[in-house]
Order: structure tokens, then C-alpha cells, then sequence
């Protein structure tokens, strides 16, 4: 049996992969990043699990990576009048990487984590690939990790439902089942995203105006907006609106009717393949981690991809991540640029 590293966040999820994959025989350490911002509650709560399940813990201080590799990239994000995913940055650039280097100073021979996620066998190495659980499934948010890191990961909750971790948890007598589900923003102050942006300057107060340019409205800051949102415009017209677009240069949201959110496509850049497109069959892309994803079609173009989709989608938003999908693997991700009309 292995020696093996698992991230624990002190909840459910993270509590019984450690659970499982001690009760199969291997040796288990558990991880707990120090993010430095928001509740940071990971190090005490993880602690409290692997005191509970009587293995060896540590922490990994991670505040200064997190802030320029995920929060400030975030917040420059907002502040430019893009949607940005800080969970696929945090996965990609800060949880992962860091913890499995940490990992493998412990002598650790694999990292394992509560993300509901598979890894299949490829031409050349592992492939992440959907949880069993699509309702639950995590894929999108790990589709940006480096493809040499696959090999050195675990996801022990990837043929499982989250009703049966819940009962697993509750059979073992884990007090995380009580803990609350994590949220995106984690590391977020009390007064959210308007006090982060105050606090590093970067509130954009602007216009909300309509397709014509006329204005209807004006904003307390930018990052408030994203494509397809419907509530907290200001406006008032008689008629549904929502946000068609966000100008970072002039902080302006421009507003409409939600047919014209309906566009036929995106341009993407930074791909990352974990397979070669070549080979790939049929693609579904996915534009957000709630997207149930479409068919479409991809072309490589000298500054990134360009998408059409089989048919029409609603509120592509710049910034966030389309994530391409060949059945239930993850072929690849780029980061949406723009929406084709």
C-alpha cells in the first residue's frame, strides 16, 4: 500500500476520501492549505477530521501564491468587465501544484482529493475525465491543471453519488457531515466582492446604458455585472433586461432583451489540450460550470479557437472558462475572449 497525501478542507467530501482510502490499506496524510484570506477555516477544520480519523496532519501555507496567482487576478478581472473563475485558477495554479509538492516532500506517492472527478486511461497518460455523479461532477473546474500533474492524483469520490458519501460519513460518525457545503468565493471578507474591490481600489462605478448608447442608469461598480443577469440593473422600463455586455474602459453595462443574450459561438484563448484535437470525435463545450453543454464545432486560429455551436446559447461571458468535452473526458479548456453573434 501507499503513502498518501489527502487535501483536506475539514468538509464531508475531503473527509471521507480520506476515510476510504484509509480504511483500503494505505498510509494517509492530510493537507490543509493556508490561504491567508476570508474565513481560511481549512487548517483547523482539517485538522479536526484527521484528529478524528487518527492520521497525521499538516498545513501548507499558501497566502502569498493565492493572492497573486488567484485573488488579484480575480479582482483585475471584475475590475476589466470580465467573469472570471477563480475556482479553476485556485485548482490549476495554487491547490494542486502546491499541495502535491508538499506532498511528495512528506514522501507521498499520490495526492487525493473530494472532487467528484474520474481519471481514464489515455493514448498518453490518465485523462480527467466526468464524476459517475454528472449532477455533481467537478471535471470542469480541474480542466485547466497541468496534464503532467494527472498522474500523481486520486479522486476517490469519482464513482460515487454525494448521497452515498453522506451516508458513508454518517455510518463513520464524521462530524464534517455537519459542516456546511463550501462556496465559491471562499476566500472572500464579510462585505463580499464590494468590499475586496474597495479594499484594493478597483471599484468601477459606471453607466448602465442601452443598445443605442442612451443612458438608463448609473452603477456603484462594475464587478457587480455579468452577461445574462436579469436583477439589480437599476432600470426600470417595462420590460425584462438583461446584461448583454460589460465595457471595462468605460466601465458601461449595456442592456437588452434576452434574445439578444442568444449567439451562435465564441472565440476562446490559451487552449489547453489534454488529447490532441485532431483525433477527437464529437465535441460538447461547456460555458460555465452550469452549462449542460452543446455540440459544436472548434478551429484553431493563430490567437486561440474559434467555436460554433450546433446550435444557439444563451450569455457567453467573457472571461469565464469553455471547457470541451469528448463524451464524459475533458479534451481541453480556453478562456471565452467574445461571443460570435
Amino acid at each position: 500500500m501507499a503513502k498518501v497525501a489527502v487535501a483536506l478542507s475539514g468538509g464531508v467530501d475531503s473527509a471521507v476520501s480520506a476515510l476510504l482510502l484509509s480504511a483500503a490499506g494505505h498510509q494517509i496524510v492530510g493537507l490543509s492549505l493556508q490561504l491567508g484570506h476570508g474565513p481560511d477555516q481549512a487548517p483547523e477544520h482539517g485538522a479536526q477530521v484527521a484528529r478524528q480519523l487518527g492520521i497525521e496532519h499538516h498545513v501548507v501555507p499558501v497566502a502569498a501564491q493565492f493572492a497573486r496567482q488567484v485573488v488579484a487576478p480575480a479582482i483585475s478581472a471584475y475590475a476589466a468587465g470580465l467573469t472570471p473563475n477563480p475556482c479553476a485558477w485556485c485548482n490549476a495554479r495554487v491547490k494542486l501544484p502546491l499541495l502535491w509538492a508538499a506532498a511528495r516532500d512528506l514522501g507521498c506517492q499520490a495526492l487525493a482529493t473530494g472532487h467528484y472527478a474520474r481519471l481514464v486511461p489515455g493514448s498518453a497518460g490518465p485523462l480527467l475525465a466526468m464524476g459517475r455523479d454528472a449532477r455533481k461532477s467537478q471535471a470542469y473546474f480541474l480542466a485547466r491543471v497541468s496534464a503532467d500533474l494527472l498522474p500523481c492524483l486520486l479522486f476517490p469520490l469519482g464513482e460515487l453519488t454525494k448521497p452515498q458519501v453522506r451516508e458513508m460519513a454518517k455510518k463513520a460518525g464524521l462530524a464534517a457531515l455537519s459542516r456546511p457545503e463550501s462556496q465559491d468565493g471562499c476566500f472572500l471578507p464579510p462585505g463580499g466582492w464590494d468590499q475586496l474591490m474597495a479594499e484594493h481600489q478597483a471599484l468601477k462605478p459606471g453607466v448602465v446604458e442601452d443598445r443605442e448608447g442612451h443612458l438608463l442608469a448609473r452603477h456603484q461598480g462594475l464587478h457587480r455585472f455579468t452577461v445574462g443577469q436579469r436583477r439589480g440593473l437599476g432600470v426600470a422600463k417595462g420590460l425584462p433586461l438583461y446584461v448583454l455586455s460589460l465595457d471595462g474602459m468605460r466601465a458601461a453595462v449595456k442592456v437588452g432583451p434576452e434574445q439578444d443574450l442568444w449567439v451562435k459561438g465564441l472565440r476562446a484563448r490559451d487552449a489547453r489540450w489534454f488529447a490532441p484535437l485532431a483525433e477527437a470525435g464529437d465535441l460538447k463545450v461547456r460555458i460555465r460550470y452550469a452549462h449542460q453543454g452543446v455540440e459544436c464545432k472548434v478551429d484553431l486560429e493563430s490567437e486561440g479557437v474559434k467555436v460554433v455551436f450546433r446550435q444557439p446559447q444563451r450569455a457567453v461571458a467573457p472571461g469565464q472558462l469553455a471547457v470541451f468535452f469528448e463524451q464524459d473526458r475533458v479534451l481541453g479548456s480556453a478562456w471565452i475572449t467574445e461571443p460570435i453573434s
